[in-house]
């Protein structure tokens, strides 16, 4: 009876457990540009009223940029956090560094993209990994809505890092941003 009972106890911890393990899977990204909240792996509010208009990284932040985000070879999903963020903060120099230098991305040009009295509502879903030619890509559905009147853009943006072939450098092993593509809506 005793190992009846051990046995019946035992059965039940494990059951709880695995109610406990058992989580909906994830949704499958899309390859559509909208969006619901719970499939945003990044989404990031306007530029504060103190960083409006900042240049640099450090007027009105309230928390520093993730900047080990930089050096990131694993999750593309990090540089992406750190981009918005740096967005989000008018810290036009510091989310300069998270593009290609081939995309030849200026501070001056993502300051006339996002600046302003109201910034934008940056979130980026889960995105597609894809392996070509020597290269890792990691493309995420884009939305971008502002609160001045802008018309929101739709699209994708799109990293990528040499994939740990020989010879390659430091910057190159690292997740940048390579393209955005967006559309007024």
């Amino acid at each position: 009876m005793r190992n009846t009972l051990v046995l019946a106890s035992a059965v039940s911890a494990i059951t709880l457990l695995l109610a406990a393990c058992n989580k909906e899977p994830a949704a499958e990204p899309g390859n559509g540009a909208t969006m619901e909240a719970s499939e945003a792996a990044v989404t990031t509010d306007g530029p504060s009223a103190e960083a409006t208009g900042a240049g640099s990284a450090g007027a009105g932040v309230a928390s520093p940029l993730d900047q080990g985000a930089l050096t990131e070879r694993r999750d593309p999903e990090r540089l992406l956090r750190y981009y918005t963020n740096a967005l989000r903060m008018g810290a036009w120099d510091e989310a300069v560094k998270a593009w290609t230098l081939d995309a030849q991305m200026t501070s001056e040009r993502l300051a006339r993209e996002f600046g302003g009295d109201a910034g934008p509502k940056i979130a980026v879903g889960k995105g597609d990994l894809a392996n070509a030619a020597g290269s890792l890509y990691y493309e995420a559905p884009l939305v971008i809505d502002f609160a001045d009147g802008r018309p929101s853009r739709r699209g994708t943006i799109v990293l990528r890092r040499v994939n740990d072939v020989p010879g390659a450098s430091q910057q190159q092993l690292n997740w940048r941003i390579e393209r955005t593509s967006t559309l007024p809506q």
